[in-house]
């Protein structure tokens, strides 16, 4: 955090250099967290493109008192969470850009076909989330953010984000209690 705020400070006095930095360190964790949201690798692409535009826009709005990891996060999360709002349809039904699950060739293959099943399952159930406890779910889960830096990051207490990864997890445990019965 104390390089990311020496990189803000940097670009912010006119070294243009500087944010290039920022950008090489988070371009990929940034991408990654829309990519779960949007589902779609070039809306995805687009979107990391356009959340460091507006953080390299709008730099003079970061003040440091969270991470600046979290406040481009806060960009990208909002940004994806409107871009579904405006594409609902193609949302829900585009799967073929869900990152699949790494591929081993040993054991049956069977076992392959049986978990990339249930990764498109998890990643069915988890696009069938509201919105707010879907966003909730892949900081917490996926990023491994804190209750207390997603509470931050959203503006929410920790006691809402607690409760929505709470219901989030139950939801997708109805949602796959199917295949934990070996169905």
């Amino acid at each position: 955090m104390a390089d990311d705020l020496k990189w803000v400070d940097q670009f912010r006095n006119g070294d243009e250099k500087a944010f290039n930095e920022l950008i090489h360190r988070y371009k990929k964790p940034i991408y990654y967290v829309i990519l779960r949201m949007v589902r779609n690798h070039d809306d995805a692409i687009d979107l990391a493109q356009d959340t460091f535009v507006r953080a390299y826009r709008h730099i003079q709005s970061f003040k440091g008192e969270s991470g600046f990891y979290t406040w481009l996060c806060r960009i990208a999360v909002n940004l994806s969470v409107n871009h579904i709002n405006r594409n609902k349809t193609r949302f829900w039904e585009s799967f073929e850009d869900v990152p699949k699950p790494v591929k081993t060739h040993k054991g049956n293959p069977s076992e392959s076909l049986d978990r990339e099943e249930l990764q498109t399952a998890i990643d069915k159930a988890i696009v069938s989330l509201p919105e707010k406890q879907r966003v909730i779910f892949i900081l917490r889960y996926y990023e491994e953010m804190s209750h207390q830096k997603i509470a931050n990051l959203l503006g929410k207490s920790v006691g809402t984000i607690k409760a929505g990864y709470f219901h989030a997890v139950k939801k997708l445990q109805q949602e796959l209690a199917d295949y934990e019965r070996g169905v």
